[in-house]
């Protein structure tokens, strides 16, 4: 269904805290259900519930606007991924700003379900999908606040359009998966090169 952040670092490798990784492998997950060749993963209102479920976003069920609403964000979030992707921190600045406002991001310290204080970014009544949006903006926010914009990457694979974080130290990887997509693209290099010597 999706590329996400799959070789998750634990937070003494990337550097990032859980709740920003969660964030950013929500927001890859989102953005690639809009990428995937196999057409739009946000096929039903049982789609953006499941998604809001699989990341905690309780409190009130998924609508049919929500739906609508999911995928209207979705597309701004992957021109904002594009625009971090590209270096345009300015743009991506803007398009973060104009998406919090227009979800009515109002962070507040919460704490439930096991775990610690965190910052929710939404109240809770707030719409499904401006909830999973704002979350996600602030991620994506985060990265571009700390100078880190440009490890929003497409993957390089010239059969796959994901997008993916790069949490690597050196800011290497190149592709989505390097179990599925890198791995590929090594074999047929390698048969490439093979059939050229035989």
């Amino acid at each position: 269904m999706i590329s996400t952040l799959r070789e998750r670092p634990d937070r003494s490798q990337s550097g990032f805290g859980a709740d920003l990784l969660e964030a950013l492998t929500a927001g890859t997950e989102l953005i690639n259900t809009g990428r995937a060749a196999d057409g739009d993963g946000l096929r039903a209102v049982a789609d953006v519930q499941a998604f809001g479920d699989r990341y905690g976003f309780h409190g009130i069920p998924a609508g049919p606007a929500d739906m609508a609403r999911l995928r209207a964000h979705r597309a701004r979030l992957d021109d904002i991924a594009a625009a971090c992707e590209s270096g345009d921190d300015e743009a991506a600045i803007t398009m973060l700003n104009a998406l919090l406002a227009e979800t009515g991001a109002i962070p507040q310290i919460v704490a439930h379900d096991g775990r610690g204080p965190h910052i929710h970014v939404s109240r809770p009544e707030a719409p499904m999908a401006d909830r999973i949006a704002a979350h996600l903006a602030m991620g994506l926010g985060e990265l571009v606040v700390a100078g880190e914009s440009q490890r929003v990457r497409s993957c390089a694979s010239p059969t796959c359009r994901d997008v993916f974080v790069d949490l690597s130290r050196n800011r290497s990887r190149r592709y989505c998966d390097s179990r599925t997509c890198g791995n590929r693209l090594h074999v047929a290099a390698y048969r490439a090169r093979r059939s050229a010597a035989g």
